[in-house]
């Protein structure tokens, strides 16, 4: 029993050294699986795909203006109201003003003064001239008209000349100033600029009115014209030159959800706004039927391509790491890291620019662990086809 303790002492030894030979066998084992580790990897595609994202949209009049009167004047009567359709030179209210009334008429007595006094003028610089002209003729005989006389004759000619082209002024003057009146007394009554609704009415009969320099200042009438609708859509600035600037748009209202409208693409900004970095782009509806109300929202459908093919690669392949983006692409059986932008998302793929060239061979599913020069098994594989239209809101 004395060599019972050295007996367990040793074979104690004897398991624990035969544990570490299988541990370290597993280990070999994991390490060579490692090194043998398959990869999927995919060629990088060159397409052009169209793609439709949603972007909300406003409907808007083809013609919307605040009617302001020119005039101070009180209001002597309306002739419309808050919905009324109007034709283009319609009377919609008069305004009573008696001391433009006044002017214009003391301004039309003026003209006629002054009109008198041209007439006048003219008629004696013509009697001056002819007697001027009978005293030249008979001063030609020795003794008939002294020298003196024809001088004083020419004189009084030319200063009656001069005193009917002062007086022509005078009436071109008082024309003019009689015009002015005569405008400001047709301001009093207020018409319609164009076909149209009327969308708001903002006085009554016997106010008093007239024209303000605040922008804030209700006007008397707001007037639309909604027979033509412009479909205003703010595309961001990762879009604006995507668009065709042709064809047509689909858009929905929450007001006829189950319906799809059609919109045909009308004119663009050509720059972008600098509150919010978007490019303002119009489409026109005809809204005939008024279906379609001025104000209204709109989810627009809108196809965008890009005008030359890029670089496609799936989704997964795109690593975010805390330092970069980037693809991992295979070289000579060698991982290497390859940073890039992303562009567009199409279907399971995703648009890049960087250092990549149509058919390079990239992970399909990569991630941060796999490292630079990293070697593998890897499998190649052919990219699936693309969806040549996608939405994306």
């Amino acid at each position: 029993m004395k060599y019972l303790p050295f007996i367990l002492v040793l074979a104690s030894a004897i398991l624990t050294s035969a544990c570490s030979h299988e541990e370290a066998d597993g280990n070999k084992e994991t390490s060579a699986t490692a090194e043998v580790q398959e990869i999927t990897i995919v060629p990088v595609q060159q397409l052009q795909p169209s793609k439709q994202i949603v972007l909300p949209g406003e409907l808007k009049p083809w013609n919307k203006v605040n009617i302001h009167p020119k005039v101070k004047g009180f209001v002597k009567s309306l002739a419309v109201d808050r919905g009324s359709v109007v034709k283009k030179g319609q009377v919609l209210a008069i305004l009573d003003a008696p001391e433009s009334l006044s002017e214009l008429s003391q301004a039309k007595a003026q003209l006629q003064a002054a009109e008198a006094t041209a007439s006048e003028q003219s008629t004696r610089a013509q009697a001056s001239k002819l007697t001027y002209q009978r005293m030249l003729k008979t001063s030609k005989m020795e003794g008939a008209v002294s020298l003196n006389e024809l001088d004083l004759a020419k004189a009084r000619m030319m200063g009656d000349s001069a005193s009917a082209t002062v007086a022509q002024g005078n009436v071109q003057a008082a024309r003019a100033y009689y015009q002015t009146k005569s405008q400001l007394a047709q301001y009093l009554t207020i018409t319609a600029p164009f076909d149209g609704v009327i969308i708001e009415r903002n006085t009554s009969p016997g106010a008093l009115v007239g024209p303000s320099e605040s922008s804030s200042a209700k006007p008397l009438f707001v007037l639309q014209d909604s027979r033509t609708l412009r479909l205003t859509v703010a595309i961001p600035e990762v879009y604006a030159n995507q668009i065709s600037g042709k064809g047509t748009v689909n858009f929905t209202v929450n007001a006829v959800p189950e319906k799809l409208f059609t919109a045909t693409y009308a004119r663009s900004g050509s720059s972008l706004q600098e509150e919010n970095r978007s490019m303002m782009t119009e489409f026109d509806i005809k809204n005939t039927n008024d279906e379609l109300k001025a104000g209204m929202y709109a989810e627009v459908r809108l196809p965008i391509t890009r005008s030359a093919q890029t670089l496609f690669v799936p989704v997964k392949s795109v690593v975010s790491s805390s330092e970069k983006v980037f693809v991992v692409r295979v070289k000579d059986d060698k991982a290497e890291r390859i940073a890039v932008k992303k562009g567009n998302v199409v279907d399971t793929l995703v648009e890049v620019f960087g250092n990549l060239q149509p058919g390079d061979w990239i992970v399909k599913e990569a991630s941060d662990e796999i490292r630079e020069g990293q070697s593998a098994k890897w499998h190649r594989t052919e990219s699936q086809p693309v969806s040549t239209t996608s939405y994306q809101k």
